[in-house]
C-alpha cells in the first residue's frame, strides 16, 4: 500500500514557463532536498503539522517579500532582458549550494533568501515590461494567483482526500509541459501558447495541493520547512507566470 510518509523523490521537479509575445522563456528547478519524514506508523499530531506549516508560511511570506525587493531593484536599475538568464543561473547555483548546506543553521536561511532575491532580479525585465505597458494585467494576475493559491492551500490542508498519488502524474505532466514549451519555440501559434498556459495552471495548481498536504507528514524541522518553502515558492511563482501569460494572450486577442 502506498505510504504518504515515504521519502518521496519529487522534490527535484524542474519548472518551465513559456512566454508569448516575444518574451523570453526559462526553466526553473525545485530543491532536490530529500525531506525528513516521520517514522513509519507514527501519526503526526495536529500541533506538529501546524508548527511546521507556520514556519513554512513565515518563510514563504518573507521569501516573496525579498523576491519583490529584488524585482523592484532590478526594475529601478532598468536591467536588460538578457540579464534574466544570468540571474536565473546564479539562482540555480545558490539552490544547489543550499542542497548541501541545508542542515547548517543561519547559512541555510541566507541561501534561501539569496535565491528568492535572485529570482526577483531575474523577473525584473518581464515585470518591468508589464508594469509600464500593461499594469492592469500584472495586478490582475497577482490577485488571481493569490486567491487561487490561498483557496487551494486551505482545501489541501482541510480536506480528507489524499493527494499523495498526484506526485507521479504531476511529475510526468511537468515533463510533457517542458517538452511542449520547447516545441513552442518553433510554432508561434497563439492557440498552442494558450493550451500550454492552461495546462501549466492545472499542473501547478496540483502542486499546491500536493505540497501543502505533504506538510502533514513531514517532521517539524527547519530543513523541512526550508525545502517546502522553496517548493511552494516556485510553484506559486510559476502559477503566477502562467496566469499572466493567459491574460496577456486574451488581451492581445481582444485588441485585434
Amino acid at each position: 500500500m502506498y505510504n504518504p510518509r515515504n521519502n518521496n523523490p519529487y522534490g527535484g521537479d524542474p519548472y518551465g514557463n513559456p512566454y508569448g509575445g516575444g518574451n523570453r522563456r526559462r526553466s526553473r528547478f525545485d530543491s532536490p532536498y530529500r525531506y525528513q519524514t516521520l517514522p513509519y506508523g507514527y501519526s503526526n499530531t495536529a500541533a506538529q503539522s501546524s508548527s511546521l506549516m507556520a514556519k513554512v508560511l513565515n518563510m514563504l511570506g518573507l521569501s516573496f517579500l525579498v523576491a519583490s525587493i529584488g524585482a523592484f531593484f532590478g526594475i529601478a536599475m532598468n536591467l536588460p532582458s538578457g540579464t534574466s538568464i544570468l540571474f536565473a543561473l546564479l539562482g540555480l547555483v545558490v539552490l544547489i549550494a543550499l542542497q548541501f548546506l541545508i542542515q547548517r543553521p543561519g547559512i541555510n536561511l541566507f541561501l534561501l533568501y539569496s535565491f528568492t532575491f535572485l529570482e526577483g532580479l531575474s523577473l525584473a525585465p518581464l515585470l518591468g515590461y508589464y508594469l509600464y505597458h500593461a499594469s492592469g494585467i500584472l495586478f490582475e494576475a497577482f490577485a488571481i494567483t493569490a486567491v487561487a493559491s490561498l483557496g487551494l492551500g486551505v482545501y489541501a490542508w482541510t480536506t480528507k482526500r489524499d493527494f499523495s498519488r498526484l506526485g507521479d502524474y504531476l511529475f510526468w505532466g511537468l515533463i510533457l509541459l517542458i517538452v511542449a514549451s520547447l516545441i513552442g519555440f518553433f510554432f508561434h501559434s497563439p492557440l498552442f501558447y494558450t493550451v500550454i498556459a492552461f495546462v501549466g495552471v492545472a499542473i501547478f495548481s496540483g502542486f499546491v495541493l500536493f505540497y501543502i498536504q505533504r506538510a502533514k507528514y513531514m517532521a517539524d524541522t527547519t530543513p523541512n520547512a526550508i525545502g517546502l518553502t522553496i517548493s511552494i515558492f516556485l510553484t506559486v511563482l510559476n502559477l503566477f507566470l502562467y496566469i499572466l501569460e493567459i491574460l496577456s494572450i486574451f488581451q492581445r486577442g481582444n485588441n485585434r
